[in-house]
């Protein structure tokens, strides 16, 4: 073999890996934007589909659920009964890094609120929101890619460690504070 035909070769196989992490990198987008269009119809079975048989999901404050079935689990028996309003969602700024058949990506997602439960049912007030961030491994299993490990928190405006160390009664961002505390 020539030393043209060698550099044309190893270009190929350069250009040849390019194409497939820049592949596997769209089909990763589409896999988490799919699961968050999901998340936001609140399309639970959907949403469970996106993982792996032996994914682990660790989603806020609900803790860790390893297996597709127990992820789907959580999300038939913590989140569908609580999570009734149809809030806007936002998911941006990708940073996905591929390598062979296993990929990492961070994404920032946010959450619009629009309706809140009271005494008198949901009433419609747009303006609250809330800022997360991904932080997802996954593996592509018989030419799929699917979630293997998610971890998502709150960051913005109120952390949800700070939310959950939170004393009882207190108000997220300081609201108003009872009688005998002023």
């Amino acid at each position: 073999m020539t030393d043209m035909n060698e550099a044309l070769l190893e270009r190929l196989e350069y250009l040849e890996k390019c194409l497939h992490e820049l592949t596997s990198a769209q089909d990763i987008q589409k896999l988490q934007q799919k699961y968050f269009r999901d998340l936001a119809e609140r399309n639970w079975d959907g949403v469970a589909e996106a993982y792996a048989e032996d994914a682990v999901c660790d989603i806020r404050q609900h803790g860790p659920h390893q297996g597709k079935e127990e992820i789907a689990t959580m999300f038939s028996t913590e989140l569908e009964p609580v999570v009734k309003s149809r809030d806007g969602y936002m998911l941006s700024s990708p940073d996905i890094t591929v390598d062979g058949d296993t990929a990492y990506g961070e994404f920032v997602w946010h959450r619009f609120v629009c309706e809140f439960r009271t005494s008198f049912g949901m009433m419609r007030i747009w303006g609250p929101w809330s800022e997360g961030i991904y932080k997802v491994h996954y593996r592509r299993i018989d030419g799929v890619w699917k979630i293997q490990d998610l971890w998502t928190r709150v960051v913005r405006p109120d952390h949800d460690d700070d939310v959950a160390a939170m004393p009882e009664g207190a108000v997220i961002g300081g609201g108003y504070q009872p009688s005998q505390e002023r």
